[in-house]
């Protein structure tokens, strides 16, 4: 072996890479982790990531285990030239910590496989290359349902990946049904609103299902406030009651603001002015204002979402470009005990130095600028105190009982023998869509 190895350099090298990647995921599954894996972008140059089921842009990357669906996992990156990128699978625990299996368990395949399809910007200022990853494939088969987590790394770094993202697959052994009506808690009414649901689960053999089950409820698909220790109050009849009153209560919240950049000749919806200063065009929203005392207005929104589009040309892919998009909020005086920021599917859900707004004293205003490629975009303006890491949205757009937003109500099975969590459930229900 070591002698075919050092005759052919190309299979030493393969050799290796293997090898620590193996020795990654023993770490991995070690428990070494202690921090539950998240989604990320470690690289600047890094953009627009995007993982949907095919043919629904707004979708969870949730999939039926076996079946014929695939999810699209999409992203930039912002360079001349293009690199080669390798992406690996992860299977998690509910809770997104490394599962104790290893990589034969859950996936049929290659431990580490190349993203092959990709191609380069046309006809935009800024040039990228955009890679497109379809999953399953036919290096990658999934035998288990979970929690996953797809990492992508360059070939000249095969230690830090340069984005991470989380997915589903499901195996549907439980029926979900629920409803989302105004909080019944007293110190919750007017404001909240309450998801309320059944589990049917005749197709599966649960012997203690106040343990073995699972559930996580996701408002909006936002990781930072989901529920995760919810317990039925009922279980009869194969069934699992969660008509709670106070632990499955999220703030309502409000309406998201948008604007649109699909056309960069004219202002769209939202922007005031459009100009290009090489190398970017610069997009100017209108200045909003703090909305926490105004009553509720229904707006149409993609709860938190975006999409990639420009409306002059035929691949929106490669074809929409990278602009600078300039935000600004109208405050009185700046708030000293913590920070402000543009939230959304457009910040990776997260607040980040990136997305972080700053006081104009001359213009009392927060601004920020944000480097977004072309399309249509939700977004909201987040506080979070000095010292904490509560994403708190009520504060700046105040919160109401009859917005519109989505629930994920996602539920898992591990029995007493089992060496993982498995995902038996899954379902989105609608605050206003009955």
């Amino acid at each position: 072996m070591f002698n075919l190895l050092c005759r052919y350099p190309s299979y030493l090298k393969l050799y290796i890479s293997v090898f620590l990647i193996s020795i990654t995921i023993a770490i991995v599954s070690g428990k070494e982790i202690q921090q539950p894996l998240m989604n990320t972008i470690n690289r600047e140059n890094i953009r627009s990531v995007q993982i949907f089921r095919e043919g629904w842009e707004f979708s969870q990357p949730v999939i039926d285990l076996g079946s014929d669906q695939k999810l699209l996992l999409k992203f930039d990156e912002i360079a001349d030239d293009v690199n080669n990128y390798y992406y690996t699978i992860t299977h998690c625990d509910s809770q997104w910590y490394p599962s104790r299996l290893v990589q034969s368990e859950y996936m049929a395949g290659f431990i580490e496989n190349p993203v092959t399809d990709y191609a380069a910007s046309a006809n935009t200022t800024i040039r990228y290359t955009n890679y497109l990853l379809s999953l399953p494939n036919d290096n990658v088969k999934f035998l288990i349902s979970g929690n996953y987590l797809v990492s992508v790394f360059s070939d000249k770094d095969r230690n830090t990946p340069v984005l991470t993202r989380r997915f589903f697959v499901v195996e549907p052994k439980t029926d979900v049904r629920g409803v989302v009506k105004n909080s019944t808690f007293e110190g919750y009414k007017g404001r909240d609103q309450e998801i309320d649901f059944e589990l049917a689960y005749s197709r599966i053999s649960i012997q203690d299902p106040r343990t073995e089950v699972k559930v996580v409820v996701m408002q909006n698909s936002r990781a930072d406030n989901c529920l995760t220790n919810l317990k039925p109050l009922f279980v009869r009849d194969n069934q699992l009651s969660y008509d709670l009153s106070r632990e499955n209560v999220f703030a309502g919240g409000n309406e998201f603001r948008n604007f649109d950049t699909k056309n960069l000749r004219i202002n769209g919806l939202g922007v005031t002015n459009i100009e290009y200063l090489k190398p970017f065009y610069h997009v100017t929203l209108r200045t909003d204002e703090i909305r926490r005392d105004e009553n509720y207005r229904f707006e149409n929104d993609l709860n938190g979402h975006f999409l990639i589009k420009n409306d002059r040309g035929t691949d929106s892919d490669l074809e929409s470009d990278y602009v600078q998009v300039h935000f600004s909020l109208e405050t009185k005086e700046p708030l000293l005990g913590g920070d402000i920021y543009v939230f959304g599917g457009l910040s990776n859900w997260q607040c980040l130095p990136a997305n972080k707004m700053r006081w104009n004293y001359e213009l009392k205003l927060y601004e920020a600028a944000l480097t977004l490629k072309q399309g249509f975009y939700d977004y909201q303006y987040v506080y979070v105190e000095k010292g904490n890491n509560l994403i708190n949205n009520s504060l700046l757009e105040g919160s109401h009982v009859e917005t519109e937003n989505d629930y994920q109500i996602f539920v898992y099975y591990r029995g007493f023998s089992s060496r993982y969590d498995k995902l038996i459930g899954y379902r989105t229900i609608n605050s206003v869509k009955r």
